[in-house]
């Protein structure tokens, strides 16, 4: 019938103007098995409805391929599916990081520090940026750019009890009181140890957490090798570690020695990230420092394995 051969192409122009339109072989389906079906019998009173007539059936069919279309399109893939479309790639899960090992360590390998000395409230996780970086204990990692077996520039987490205000002659010169526990109260007795012309602490964001970012440089005409010393070795004395009630940190290198402390609010703990550079190192070593500073997160601790009963 003709009229049949106008519901076929009324409804399939409105299927195809969608994005979801049903395959061919779907619609001719349903409107072949529509005029066999019959009707489930309604709720209400049969004598309220008689016969459908031609213009009841076309709104039946209508409805129907309506509803056949609805479910095709939940089942169908969204935008961008259909023939030919390529599946959504499943993310690959970025692989766990690992403990800092002794020795050389792997460019593009994430490794994480989680030392009580030196490590706060959470973990931290940061991304190796280049080959040539080593360590000779965990917590320090550096690159021998001129010196194969020693650092001309490192980065070391630490948490900080106390500031020195002697630098070189740092024996004797702990605050008393002690510096406050606040990232503002370490910035500001870094600058005062810093001396006059140093320039003031930067706000900045590590991981997600904010901190300020003090700039200390040991004055050229510093012998540090006639410093003070921990005991081992000569120190241009800056902090005293927490939970220590000697020494003095971080470790010094060599004369005109750089360091750019990063000083964070982790929720509430005070983390130190400190990193150092000697002069003569190149503008490529200093930036492989700063895409490690750039990765650093900080993860909560793995939950322990329930012992086995």
């Amino acid at each position: 019938m003709s009229t049949d051969r106008d519901v076929t192409r009324i409804v399939r122009s409105w299927l195809e103007e969608g994005r979801t339109a049903l395959p061919d072989r779907v619609l001719d389906t349903v409107l072949d098995q529509l005029p066999a079906t019959r009707q489930r019998r309604a709720w209400w009173p049969a004598r309220r409805f008689g016969e459908m007539n031609t213009a009841a059936r076309f709104l039946s069919a209508v409805a129907a391929v309506a509803a056949v279309a609805i479910i095709g399109a939940l089942a169908l893939p969204r935008a961008g599916g259909g023939p030919g479309a390529s599946p959504t790639p499943v993310p690959t899960p970025s692989p766990s990081p690992v403990a800092v090992p002794l020795g050389n360590l792997a460019a593009g390998t994430t490794y994480f520090w989680d030392d009580p000395c030196c490590v706060g409230g959470k973990r931290i996780s940061f991304t190796m940026s280049a080959t040539g970086w080593f360590t000779f204990d965990p917590i320090f990692l550096g690159k021998g750019t001129r010196n194969p077996d020693r650092f001309d520039l490192y980065i070391s987490p630490h948490l900080v009890a106390n500031v020195y205000t002697g630098g070189c002659r740092w024996l004797g010169t702990a605050l008393d009181p002690p510096v406050g526990p606040t990232v503002d109260d370490l910035a500001t007795a870094l600058l005062a140890q810093a001396g006059p012309g140093s320039s003031p602490p930067i706000a900045v964001t590590v991981g997600g957490h904010p901190g300020k970012k003090v700039e200390l440089s040991i004055p050229q005409d510093v012998d540090v090798t006639k410093c003070d010393s921990d005991g081992s070795f000569a120190i241009f004395g800056r902090w005293l570690g927490a939970g220590q009630s000697y020494g003095a940190a971080p470790w010094t290198y060599g004369n005109g020695q750089h360091n750019t402390v990063y000083i964070i609010d982790v929720d509430g703990t005070r983390q130190v990230i400190d990193s150092m550079y000697l002069p003569g190192t190149s503008t490529a070593d200093r930036a492989e420092l700063d895409q490690i500073v750039a990765s650093i997160r900080f993860e909560s601790r793995p939950a322990s394995p329930s012992p086995s009963p």
